[in-house]
């Protein structure tokens, strides 16, 4: 069977926070229950906006990441990690 590209590095939620637990970057995100993994970053539309953490290694990989909240009272919880190699 061949793998569709993005399925490489859909790993869910719990491997990747792991990642994220041993890079020690956790402190330094808001709240999240829910991860998309790409490798382009989010549209610009999206509301997205600029990473919150760029250019860090999860999974071995440099990655930036993306949050959906940005304000209090936001309440997407979503990360977007965008897998740049």
């Amino acid at each position: 069977m061949n793998e569709i590209p993005e399925q490489k590095n859909w790993k869910g939620v719990d491997f990747w926070t792991k990642e994220i637990e041993k890079a020690r970057l956790l402190n330094n995100l808001s709240f999240f229950n829910d991860i998309i993994t790409e490798n382009r970053p989010p549209n610009p539309e999206s509301g997205y906006g600029d990473p919150v953490l760029a250019d860090v290694i999860l999974d071995g990989k440099k990655v930036d990441i993306y949050h959906t909240d940005k304000n209090n009272g936001d309440t997407y919880h979503r990360l977007f990690i965008y897998i740049k190699e």
